[in-house]
């Protein structure tokens, strides 16, 4: 898993940058400057790819990190599907800045639309390419889900492309190195920041387990609980990052302000029902999921303790947002990630040595998502171009460098 997360992230730089540079412009009204911005952050993008697949000949080498036996089954379908999917990360970088493209001008439904028809091509490929078809097609086991989703994502990067040429947006547009660069200086600490999230995410596991495979299970299902939240809050993230970027790219940071705050308000609406939910019927809720009693009461012991940090989650993903789509990503990504990583010694302390157990390890995890969403906000309102009360300078007036 930790694996396919950093392709994903690395295939989601370009498109990270892509995003905040085309709402800008947008707000701008230079329309003109969005064609040759997306052909700069397909080619960033397909470079990164390019680098994911000269790491092919290695993958080996990180399941004897994992400590996969050599020679093993699990190692020969994993590293099958490592590699299959190194070798398709172009069509997921691809797929990616276009829809980015669509986020960044404001059109969230062609995006809905263009995923779900992925999502479908993905389901229909599957069983095809996995199982094979007999006399046909031969199966290519775990491998071909890996290509059934580099499929599904060419034909959705295809399909959006298309769109986008009609629309007068053509991804054939000569790139710059500047605006390379420039997208790359937005994504990378947001990638970078993932990446470091996932691996603390994986350090934690060991920390753990040292109290019973049922917590690690518990974490597990929790994660799966609490995403449906955590999709809410990006959705309000993604909002305010293309409404910031296009204020700001107008010139008018007063209505920046507004549009995020708006949209922190209505993330903050948004989880009171799913933390009513999740905190009530956190028993119920993971005996869908597992039968045994020692999963079900460990998982609704992490859930209620993450349930009450739901609405610093959401001003996490908010504000992550906003500074986003005003290109300021790299503060953002060090509080993130540097409080992702604290993680592991509040972990410790808590766990260790104050002889709280597991439970201290669910409190540390609590305690630096509510750290992060208070900070990220104060964050905003103090250093922020676009802090609520700026006032709206004339249309076309100098931005600060983003």
């Amino acid at each position: 898993a930790f694996g396919w997360w950093i392709i994903v992230l690395a295939c989601d730089l370009a498109a990270t940058g892509a995003h905040s540079r085309v709402a800008r412009h947008v707000g701008a009204e230079k329309h003109e400057a969005v064609a040759p911005t997306l052909a700069s952050a397909a080619v960033l993008g397909l470079a990164l790819a390019g680098l994911l697949a000269l790491l092919y000949p290695a993958r080996s080498f990180y399941f004897d990190l994992l400590g996969f036996a050599r020679g093993s089954a699990e190692m020969a379908e994993g590293d099958a599907f490592l590699g299959a999917s190194l070798l398709g990360a172009s069509t997921l970088a691809l797929n990616a800045v276009v829809a980015a493209a669509f986020r960044g001008i404001g059109d969230t439904r062609t995006t809905l639309w263009l995923t779900a028809g992925t999502l479908v091509i993905n389901a229909a490929l599957d069983p095809l390419l996995i199982w094979g078809v007999q006399g046909v097609l031969p199966g290519l086991g775990v491998a071909g889900a890996a290509w059934a989703t580099a499929g599904s994502n060419l034909f959705g990067a295809a399909l959006g492309a298309w769109i986008l040429r009609r629309r007068g947006v053509s991804l054939r547009a000569r790139p710059s190195i500047a605006t390379i660069l420039d997208i790359a200086r937005i994504g990378a600490p947001i990638s970078g920041s993932g990446v470091g999230f996932a691996l603390v995410y994986v350090l934690l596991g060991s920390l753990i387990s040292r109290y019973g495979p049922e917590h690690i299970a518990a974490l597990g299902v929790g994660h799966r609980l609490e995403g449906l939240a955590y999709l809410v809050c990006v959705a309000f993230g993604v909002g305010a990052a293309t409404m910031a970027g296009q204020h700001l790219g107008a010139g008018d940071e007063a209505r920046a302000g507004e549009a995020t705050a708006a949209a922190a308000k209505l993330a903050l609406g948004a989880m009171v029902p799913f933390t009513l939910v999740l905190f009530v019927g956190a028993q119920p809720l993971f005996s869908l999921f597992s039968d045994d009693a020692a999963i079900v009461d460990a998982g609704a012991v992490y859930l209620r303790i993450q349930t009450a940090v739901l609405a610093f989650m959401a001003l996490e993903e908010v504000y992550k947002g906003a500074f986003t789509g005003a290109g300021r990503t790299l503060a953002v990504s060090i509080v993130s990630f540097g409080f992702t990583l604290l993680r592991l010694p509040a972990a410790w302390l808590l766990a260790v040595q104050a002889g709280l157990g597991v439970d201290g390890i669910w409190i540390a995890i609590a305690g630096s998502t509510a750290i992060k969403g208070a900070l990220l906000y104060l964050l905003w309102r103090r250093v922020s171009p676009a802090r609520p009360g700026a006032s709206a300078p004339p249309r076309g007036a100098r931005l600060p460098r983003a």
